[in-house]
């Protein structure tokens, strides 16, 4: 099983304001370990687990990273990194939940992928994550709230 952490992460799994919009929109930083033997590339996606009609919503998505990386630095994307489109309709990262929402909880998947996914700049989020989904050899989770209850 491949392990993900975000260091970053307060105490109850909060998410510093500095990686919303009510900071400076940076990037989570991500650390993974035991990417399995056979991974050709690693995918990541940002999901906020309060369904919009009923579905997920992605807020970020980054594939054709190398199976050689152990992790992501905030607001930093390695060389050959591909960003795609999310729900909004925007190819950056960028968690901004409504203002006065209570707390929501997002989820940070790394895909470690038997081969590429073949994404192109701009690609669609919740597609790729579906066809992720069906071809990863593992997936590893890590999650977070924003804002936490009281913050």
């Amino acid at each position: 099983m491949m392990t993900v952490t975000i260091p970053t992460l307060l105490s109850e799994y909060g998410i510093p304001k500095r990686y919303t919009c009510d900071g400076q929109d940076l990037s989570l930083p991500a650390q993974w370990s035991a990417v399995p033997l056979g991974t050709v590339e690693l995918a990541i996606f940002v999901v906020n687990l309060l369904p919009i009609h009923g579905k997920l919503f992605f807020e970020w998505g980054v594939a054709g990273l190398s199976p050689q990386l152990h992790g992501l630095s905030a607001g930093m994307l390695p060389p050959g990194a591909i960003v795609g489109r999310n729900n909004f309709g925007n190819t950056r990262y960028s968690l901004c939940p409504p203002k006065g929402a209570g707390p929501e909880h997002f989820f940070l998947k790394v895909a470690a992928l038997p081969k590429s996914l073949g994404a192109t700049a701009g690609f669609d989020v919740e597609a790729l994550y579906r066809k992720a989904e069906r071809s990863a050899i593992v997936v590893g989770l890590a999650g977070g709230v924003y804002p936490l209850s009281g913050a």
